[in-house]
């Protein structure tokens, strides 16, 4: 769309010449067979010694993309709700409640009341109040009652808020966490993919300073085609690495689901902010015009116009072409509206850790069973010998 309309507006015309490869584009200006690449390409030192650039119209930031993370098991889902912190502070604050309680009575009766309360007593009060259990209160003092009042009121404050915390663990996707730098890609990623035009990009990472650009250099790999990187990136642990542009593009283009949402994410740092242009020969006469016009079209925000539109127009047709493949396919195509909040069904992952914790539960129980049997049957042999 800029190429057509700086031609209507210099009144030429042109002929798009056939290139297998990259090298190719820029090897035809170089050697003055083509008048221009109309493909933006990052301005870098190495490149301007081969050829020259239009007026640098676009602000390339090199970005990667990853498949976006699944669900994680949920097999922590009790213990999520609430911090590290609070679950250490409850653990201490229980044992000191069972601990006070267990003196308080002793102090209290003194050796008459050594039989109806002991340690293992005072422990049951404290960990079964804080599970919302009742409380036997032939075991209980009247100088001990203020303390088991005030430890009711934590309780109840801590399970009501525990029980609010749990409700949305369990409902609400809690997903892994992702890389969003390139310092986290680089220790993430087992590879980071890009097209042909991705050695040039390989090098000045590699004669960098940086120790993270050469960490980058060393995990890159060049791919014949920018398909075939995204495609490794949405399948494997590997990244893809272009401009935020066309990734933008891609994954619009191919990765958009029929409800709108997307397999791949971009990540939110730049890799590498730079400058695109057009390459052209050097001392090219018609440079001048070439770039009066580009600074017009940008300024009246033409350009971020097409880029949205070309944008919004890929992710309608990909979801209209994914919605047609589901129908021929007969499969039921529920189109889920951004905002809806419909009730979301619990399934076996959200429920993984109170199963766990049940079966851990019966296992232990079974085998402390088994274990009093064997010894009980013992001790009667032995009684008979």
């Amino acid at each position: 769309m800029l190429l057509k309309t700086i031609a209507h507006a210099l009144n030429f015309t042109f002929r798009v010449l056939p290139v297998s490869s990259w090298d190719q584009v820029t090897g035809l200006v170089t050697g003055r067979e083509s008048l221009m690449a109309t493909v933006y390409h990052t301005i870098l030192p190495q490149r301007s010694l081969l050829y020259d650039y239009t007026y640098a119209y676009e602000h390339v930031f090199m970005h990667f993309t990853m498949a976006k993370p699944l669900l994680s098991s949920n097999w922590q889902s009790l213990y999520d709700p609430l911090a590290d912190e609070v679950w250490v502070s409850i653990l201490v604050v229980l044992f000191l409640v069972s601990l006070l309680l267990y003196t308080i009575a002793r102090l209290a009766h003194r050796r008459q009341f050594d039989n109806k309360i002991n340690a293992g007593d005072a422990a049951h009060i404290a960990i079964g109040t804080l599970l919302a259990q009742s409380v036997n209160k032939y075991l209980l003092s009247s100088s001990s009652q203020v303390l088991v009042a005030a430890w009711l009121v934590f309780a109840f404050i801590v399970g009501t808020a525990y029980r609010g915390n749990l409700t949305a663990a369990l409902t609400l996707p809690k997903y892994p966490p992702r890389p969003e730098t390139l310092e986290q890609l680089v220790r993430v990623a087992d590879k980071v993919t890009m097209a042909p035009y991705g050695e040039e990009f390989r090098q000045f990472f590699k004669q960098s300073d940086s120790g993270v650009f050469q960490a980058l250099s060393d995990i890159m790999e060049i791919v014949p085609t920018a398909a075939q990187g995204l495609r490794r990136a949405s399948e494997e642990r590997e990244s893809y690495m272009d401009g935020r542009r066309y990734l933008e593009q891609m994954i619009a283009d191919h990765f958009t689901r029929v409800d709108g949402s997307t397999q791949m994410y971009v990540g939110r740092e730049s890799v590498l902010p730079a400058l695109g242009a057009w390459p052209i020969p050097h001392d090219a006469p018609y440079k001048p015009h070439l770039d009066k016009l580009m600074l017009y079209i940008v300024e009246s925000g033409l350009y971020e116009k097409w880029m949205e539109d070309m944008l919004s127009k890929a992710r309608q047709d990909s979801r209209g072409r994914k919605r047609e493949y589901q129908k021929k396919q007969g499969q039921e195509v529920v189109a889920v509206q951004e905002g809806d909040k419909r009730n979301q069904a619990l399934t076996l992952v959200h429920m993984q850790g109170p199963f766990i914790l049940l079966l851990l539960g019966l296992s232990l129980s079974c085998s402390i069973i088994l274990t009093e049997f064997v010894i009980t049957l013992f001790r009667k042999e032995t009684i008979k010998y």
